[in-house]
């Protein structure tokens, strides 16, 4: 395989084959159509044929499969040069060992399943929380420490799945790359602009702080094109790569962006950091004792997510994987008003 620094994987990748784990999902979705449009022999892993009728549709092949199962990963994975692992359980609601059972020992099974087919690189979907969301403004590269004490069940599962995957590098053939995305966006987000707009909408979107913290978020097709340079550098190998837009934004003008874009006022009210995360505490606990299966408005993670300011580093992924985003919020956001958000 090779790649082209500017537009991505050549034509020299024509017959790669590939499992995307997670392609029902957002990014894994997206993924798998863009490896199929970049030449590479794709399959799908999905629970059921049903659940991945749309990639069928676009010529994907369907392995049905599931994180729970190493035998049918393994039946998945054979074959395969290339797994891409997108598969996990995201947000900030649920319960702890939910969370543990998907995302570490799901990916643990999914490293197992990989050397039991002879997979020669597994491309890994972390996390920027992993570095713990932090509210100092400090530039954050890959050489970072990760948290020291996780403060969520969704971060501790990712710290403990990336360290899976990155001590299994280099066993029985298998190379590994970790890639740690912002909060991801765009056409298909499901998740984190929709709640955003639906508090837009009901009036209830709060700056934190005024709002001045800048925030760390990845369009799905500049991650989805990183994650393809990932697997085909030589020099990825055993190797980990913060890939966000590269935009400086701060959560202010994600707002009032998003805001402009839906036709609604921008949010007005700024409220101190502690206010708000007791707010949060509250919200949770009321949930909780009405044992509701949805998180509240908004989470102490949350909250922490939004009031993060950091600066993320992606000069390693530019200069080793010719990593070049393409899609930034300040255009891009105009292309969402109508897609999910303008429900």
């Amino acid at each position: 395989m090779s790649v082209d620094g500017e537009g991505g994987p050549t034509a020299l990748v024509t017959g790669v084959s590939a499992l995307v784990a997670g392609a029902t999902g957002f990014l894994g979705g997206r993924l798998a159509v863009a490896l199929k449009n970049h030449g590479y022999l794709v399959r799908a892993l999905a629970r059921s044929s049903s659940a991945a009728s749309r990639l069928a549709a676009e010529g994907i092949e369907i392995g049905i499969g599931d994180l729970a199962d190493e035998n049918s990963l393994a039946r998945a994975a054979a074959g395969r040069q290339v797994v891409f692992h997108t598969a996990g359980r995201v947000g900030d609601w649920g319960p702890a060992e939910e969370f543990q059972r998907v995302n570490v020992a799901g990916s643990a099974r999914v490293i197992a399943a990989c050397r039991r087919s002879g997979v020669r690189r597994l491309v890994y979907v972390s996390s920027l929380t992993v570095l713990g969301l932090p509210r100092t403004g400090t530039v954050v590269d890959e050489e970072s420490p990760l948290a020291a004490a996780a403060a969520d069940p969704y971060t501790a599962s990712k710290i403990a799945a990336e360290e899976l995957v990155r001590q299994a590098h280099d066993r029985n053939g298998l190379e590994t790359v970790v890639v740690r995305p912002g909060v991801i966006w765009g056409p298909g987000d499901t998740t984190f602009l929709p709640r955003l707009a639906a508090l837009l909408r009901r009036g209830k979107m709060v700056l934190i702080g005024g709002g001045r913290n800048h925030v760390a978020l990845s369009h799905v097709d500049n991650l989805v094109q990183g994650m393809i340079l990932a697997a085909a550098a030589p020099a990825a190998a055993g190797q980990l790569y913060h890939l966000t837009d590269g935009e400086e934004i701060s959560a202010a003008e994600v707002f009032g962006l998003l805001a402009e874009t839906l036709g609604l006022p921008p949010p007005r009210r700024s409220l101190p950091f502690p206010v708000v995360y007791a707010s949060a505490c509250l919200l949770e606990a009321w949930a909780r004792l009405r044992r509701r299966s949805t998180p509240p408005a908004f989470t102490r993670y949350g909250v922490r997510l939004v009031a993060s300011d950091g600066h993320y580093d992606i000069g390693k992924a530019r200069s080793e994987l010719g990593y070049r985003p393409a899609i930034f919020f300040r255009q891009g956001v105009v292309a969402l008003a109508a897609g999910a958000l303008s429900s």
